[in-house]
């Protein structure tokens, strides 16, 4: 199994490939940041699959913001444009609204004026007949493709309700994250001067996005190895979900990676949701320069500082970047920091990272 990391800024677009049980490659596409992410790098990718006759089996998008739909949206365009061969096969997806008129089947998505993007999105699937026909929420038992099985962690579909009832009336979608969370929960200015070991890590206020909380989180499982996505969603609902599946303090996840929720914002990271996970590896998809000021170090001192881990055991923060601003989120600390809490940081130029698992 691989996993793909690709530079989004401050997105989430990533694949899992995996040769299947019927000894087939398989493909899942988990985000796929802005619009520009997919000219950037994802339709690259694409054309690649395409030259070597595979496909998309799953296209998973976890919710409505720009930073992790856009690239979906420029695809759908693309497909319809007929500049690009439509090689999805499945997609996850839940719509923000319903929507008591049906669409036509003949509109050109590319002319809409008035919808925003999950509408977009909602427009092309249906026309392409690939509209799930159910939610994607923690009601669904576990999903199997091919030997990977797939557990959905969030949302709920008390949460889908919400969304949809906030939506009803045709109100805009918001795009950004910025508008909706509050202050004391999202940072205003980068926390990189602060020492690592300054934190409270009992000190925790979690995301109040409604559009967060309604990310579609999910734990991979192929073989022996686990992949963690976490989306934008909340710790709270995570942790209860993993708790329903029998993880605990004593009784821990174990898995290979972490891909860490909202680009590691403090809002969505909880000291409660690492006590019951135990993993080497974690991924961060963000770029360190953006006015979300993600990743935060709070976030990142809750995964380091973890009183449950085991200091023995090294831990690795991948970063899908490498700026100056990354790298200064431990220089007010001396090196010594990396020695005691055992960890390192890695971080790349390319515009993509292949794990190997």
């Amino acid at each position: 199994m691989e996993l793909y990391c690709y530079q989004a800024e401050c997105g989430d677009a990533l694949r899992i490939r995996y040769i299947g049980d019927d000894g087939n490659p398989h493909n899942i596409f988990l985000d796929s940041g802005y619009e520009r992410t997919f000219r950037y790098v994802l339709q690259q990718e694409i054309n690649s699959l395409i030259d070597s006759n595979e496909s998309i089996d799953l296209w998973i998008i976890s919710h409505i913001h720009d930073d992790h739909i856009g690239g979906a949206i420029k695809y759908s365009k693309s497909v319809n444009d007929s500049e690009t061969k439509d090689i999805v096969k499945t997609w996850f997806y839940n719509p923000p609204r319903k929507y008591s008129i049906p669409k036509n089947n003949n509109d050109d998505i590319s002319s809409a004026k008035s919808i925003r993007q999950g509408d977009l999105l909602y427009d092309f699937l249906l026309q392409t007949n690939k509209l799930p026909t159910f939610d994607i929420t923690t009601n669904l038992s576990c999903q199997n493709l091919f030997g990977l099985k797939m557990y959905i962690l969030s949302p709920t579909s008390t949460t889908i309700t919400e969304l949809r009832e906030k939506y009803k009336d045709g109100r805009l979608l918001v795009r950004n994250e910025i508008d909706t969370i509050s202050s004391t929960k999202a940072a205003s200015i980068f926390d990189y001067d602060r020492l690592l070991e300054s934190f409270d890590l009992n000190n925790f206020e979690e995301d109040d996005s409604l559009e967060n909380r309604s990310s579609i989180s999910l734990l991979f499982e192929f073989e022996d190895k686990k992949i963690l996505w976490l989306a934008d969603s909340h710790p709270t609902v995570v942790y209860e979900s993993l708790s329903k599946m029998g993880f605990s303090e004593i009784n821990p996840l174990i898995c290979d990676f972490v891909i860490v929720s909202h680009h590691a914002s403090k809002g969505n990271n909880s000291s409660e949701l690492y006590h019951i996970i135990r993993c080497d590896n974690y991924l961060v998809s963000s770029d360190g320069e953006n006015t979300h000021c993600l990743p935060t170090k709070e976030a990142l001192s809750r995964i380091i500082r973890n009183p449950r881990r085991d200091l023995a055991i090294p831990y690795n923060l991948y970063f899908a970047y490498d700026t100056d601003n990354l790298k200064r989120i431990f220089q007010s600390d001396t090196e010594s920091v990396y020695r005691k809490w055992n960890f390192k940081t890695i971080y790349t130029k390319d515009k993509s990272l292949l794990f190997r698992l």
